[in-house]
């Protein structure tokens, strides 16, 4: 690996640290996680398929680095369930890839040009996404016998809050930042 691929990659994993860090806390504004019925408003599910579209896999290190650190840090160590907490954090991390390669293996989608990407394609990998980190998770969370899960309103309420989240961070991304950085570069360039 190059210098210059070495930089690009290190770049890249932090930026999706970075995005996905601040998904979580400004998630942890809006209300408390409970690890048995998650958020209803799950943004970080957004900012990881966000990161995926833009940089691919390899951003994967700091997309787990940051949701472990937020997990510890934001959500108080999952409510103490660190190692399943951590568990269920790489699952989420992991739900979007395993989606955009069944995706991709089914020629629905390949994501590999997000100027022709339509937006039905996005919706379908959120609820997907959305749909195996809650299996994921729930699987996982399952493991503990001091959780008391109850199996429909776990899946729903991550289901929900993983769609909504999403769906608040691809669009603001697409309809304010976005626009944010065109002028702001058009008006440097002027």
């Amino acid at each position: 690996m190059s210098s210059d691929s070495l930089k690009n990659h290190l770049t890249e994993n932090t930026v999706a640290f970075i995005s996905i860090l601040c998904a979580a806390y400004l998630m942890t504004l809006f209300g408390k996680f409970d690890i048995e019925i998650g958020s209803y408003m799950y943004l970080p599910l957004g900012a990881k398929i966000l990161m995926y579209l833009l940089f691919g896999f390899t951003v994967l290190p700091g997309i787990i680095f940051a949701c472990f650190i937020s997990g510890v840090i934001l959500f108080n160590s999952w409510n103490d369930h660190l190692f399943i907490g951590t568990l269920a954090a790489c699952a989420g991390a992991v739900a979007p890839i395993i989606v955009m390669l069944a995706m991709r293996a089914m020629r629905a989608c390949n994501f590999s040009n997000l100027k022709v990407i339509d937006f039905k394609n996005i919706l379908a990998l959120i609820i997907a996404s959305s749909v195996v980190s809650a299996m994921l998770k729930f699987f996982i969370y399952m493991q503990s016998i001091t959780l008391n899960i109850d199996a429909l309103d776990f899946i729903t309420h991550y289901i929900v809050g993983d769609v909504i989240g999403s769906l608040i961070v691809i669009y603001l991304t697409l309809k304010i930042i976005v626009p944010l950085l065109a002028f702001s570069f058009h008006s440097v360039r002027s």
